[in-house]
């Protein structure tokens, strides 16, 4: 487990509806080798993207275990996300997750209940990690969504201590300065994984390595590009590629930033994955077509391939 690092991209993978909302398992195994084939080699299923959160419990298993399946001996890793509203129903999960042979588990906070010190938050994510004390363990920290908002660096000063097989967190927000600080303080012995997007080529530049995404579910071809560009010391394609990412990003929000949008955006470009669960309103057939107008002007279709 010490040796267990997750490298580039990561795609956060939207999970497949039926139209009728059961979930369809079907496209998962011509999902995964999309994203092989725009060099996407690992996943990271069932958090916000995948609607983890609007799933039972039965159909997160049911899901964690066909990208296992589907991924052996081809993904790099699956990282399961765990976190329910619950405490039992994450150890839960916790505990599948291990016996079905997943890569790694990550956790948010319970949302209801909030963890309202850092000390609870830990006693929280320490009762997960010794459900599955064998899987490397990521917090998500995404406070947008769960409201818990804790520095990262005061999270992992605690955290280091007393969570034993804890592997670092999902960074899903915009503070990089306390991203910065972790990577230097704690960066030899645990990874920082950049949730953010947008931030792909920033992080880079203070160290980050490993990047999770739902938009790396379709441009993952460009966005290997910017990583690539990067490393060859060329600024400037590395930029050429991260601006085009900015202006879809653009779009996407002006339609909506969530999974319904970009789903859309898969059935255009990729594969069609069905629906969304509510609350999260479903792409109109007239926004979709507007949404297509919108990435063709911009070059989207010919830049992610």
């Amino acid at each position: 487990m010490g040796d267990f690092k997750l490298k580039g991209l990561v795609a956060a993978p939207f999970t497949p509806f039926h139209e009728n909302g059961d979930l369809n398992l079907t496209p998962i195994e011509p999902y995964m080798n999309l994203l092989l084939a725009d060099g996407v080699k690992s996943v990271f299923i069932c958090g916000t993207t995948g609607e983890g959160p609007s799933m039972t419990l039965p159909e997160r298993k049911s899901l964690a275990e066909k990208w296992v399946q589907v991924g052996k001996d081809k993904l790099d890793a699956v990282v399961v996300h765990v976190g329910c509203g619950n405490l039992r129903e994450t150890i839960e999960l916790a505990k599948h997750a291990k016996e079905i042979g997943a890569s790694a588990i990550a956790s948010i906070p319970s949302v209801f209940f909030k963890p309202k010190t850092i000390d609870l938050l830990v006693d929280y994510m320490r009762e997960i990690s010794l459900a599955a004390p064998d899987l490397p363990l990521y917090y998500y920290h995404i406070p947008g969504l769960t409201g818990t908002d804790f520095p990262m660096y005061d999270f992992m000063e605690v955290a280091s201590t007393r969570v034993p097989n804890l592997a670092g967190f999902k960074f899903s927000h915009m503070n990089t300065e306390d991203i910065m600080l972790c990577l230097h303080q704690y960066g030899v012995k645990y990874q920082f994984l950049v949730g953010t997007d947008s931030l792909l080529l920033p992080s880079m530049t203070f160290g980050s390595e490993a990047f999770v995404g739902s938009t790396y579910n379709f441009c993952g071809k460009p966005c290997n590009r910017v990583i690539a560009a990067f490393k060859n010391k060329d600024l400037e394609g590395a930029q050429k590629d991260q601006f085009k990412f900015l202006a879809m990003v653009k779009i996407i929000v002006q339609y909506g930033l969530n999974v319904a949008t970009q789903k859309a955006m898969m059935s255009l470009s990729r594969i069609d994955l069905g629906p969304t669960r509510a609350p999260i309103p479903n792409t109109s057939a007239e926004q979709k077509e507007a949404l297509k107008k919108d990435l063709t002007e911009m070059g989207y279709f010919e830049w992610i391939n």
